[in-house]
């Protein structure tokens, strides 16, 4: 496994460039989202070129906006997340899902705690106080959002069937029955959390800031 966390303002080197087919795909959004999308498709073939020591144009990437990445059979997995400033990349030889926030998000933890989680994990948050519960419900929210990435299902389906156990460190879906692991990470002024089915003993291994 590896991970890499990277700030908006870091620019990979100018020889790691899109492929033809992914300036087509920036071409077709606006600018601010084909900045984002450039800036991650660009620090995905980089990251992953240093882990494979291959040149950035040969990394077998297929990743079209709002849909997400993949590498060709054998080259493992990755999944990708972004905050306002920062970029969450992840990469393993098994499925992976990734989700970064900042510690400072603003949002109402209340409401969304009501509105999209599950009854179990509902009620325990909103037993907290209200200096507890608004980093809990982000931890909450970071670890399903993850698990949903690793699962290549969607928010408005999966998110009130994910439960988190954070006691024994595990996402359960409700009603498909799986199972994952989560590892939760603060870093700086961000939040990460890292799922996978069986990352065996021990943490994840330590995240590359670059």
């Amino acid at each position: 496994m590896a991970l890499w966390l990277i700030p908006r303002r870091e620019v990979p080197d100018a020889q790691v460039r899109l492929t033809e087919r992914e300036r087509s795909w920036a071409d077709a959004l606006g600018s601010q989202r084909a900045e984002q999308f450039a800036h991650s498709r660009r620090w995905l073939r980089s990251c992953l070129a240093d882990r494979f020591r291959l040149c950035p144009d040969r990394i077998p990437l297929d990743a079209p906006p709002g849909h997400p990445p993949t590498l060709a059979a054998g080259w493992g997995w990755i999944s990708i997340s972004h905050s306002r400033d920062a970029l969450l990349l992840g990469w393993s030889s098994q499925r992976i899902g990734v989700d970064l926030e900042r510690h400072d998000r603003s949002f109402a933890a209340e409401a969304l705690c009501r509105r999209f989680f599950c009854p179990d994990d509902r009620d325990a948050l909103l037993s907290l106080a209200a200096a507890e519960r608004r980093p809990a419900v982000l931890q909450h929210w970071i670890a399903k959002e993850a698990a949903i990435k690793w699962q290549r299902g969607g928010l408005a389906t999966d998110l009130d069937q994910w439960s988190l156990s954070e006691t024994i460190g595990m996402a359960v879906h409700r009603s498909l029955g799986l199972r994952l692991q989560v590892h939760h990470v603060s870093l700086g002024d961000w939040r990460l959390a890292v799922v996978g089915a069986d990352f065996g003993p021990g943490q994840p291994p330590p995240i590359c800031r670059i």
